[in-house]
């Protein structure tokens, strides 16, 4: 109830990507950070698991693999996810569906 949407959520965990630019340069996207990092932790190995047993999450990891992104881009990546799938099940009141969660 403490948030509104899921891109809230994932600002508070620091998972949330932010443009490192100044003036004419345009460095990395990166993870801001500058949430809980408690939270990031607890959610490092169940991203993880979730990407090899996850359809969802694997789906997305396969589709960020195909794009050229590193390891640690990936399961950053997994992470967001996985918290954006918990934030809805939680709201919704409704059970996990995969089908959902693969986007198109």
């Amino acid at each position: 109830e403490r948030f509104t949407h899921s891109r809230a959520v994932t600002a508070f965990a620091g998972l949330d990507p932010r443009l490192q630019e100044s003036g004419a340069y345009y460095g990395r996207t990166r993870i801001s950070r500058t949430g809980s990092a408690r939270l990031r932790s607890a959610l490092y190995l169940p991203a993880v698991v979730a990407m090899t047993y996850n359809p969802a999450i694997k789906a997305q990891v396969e589709r960020l693999r195909a794009r050229g992104k590193k390891g640690k881009q990936t399961v950053c990546a997994a992470m967001r996810k996985l918290l954006s799938i918990a934030y809805g099940v939680l709201k919704s009141g409704k059970p996990f569906d995969p089908a959902l969660a693969i986007a198109h």
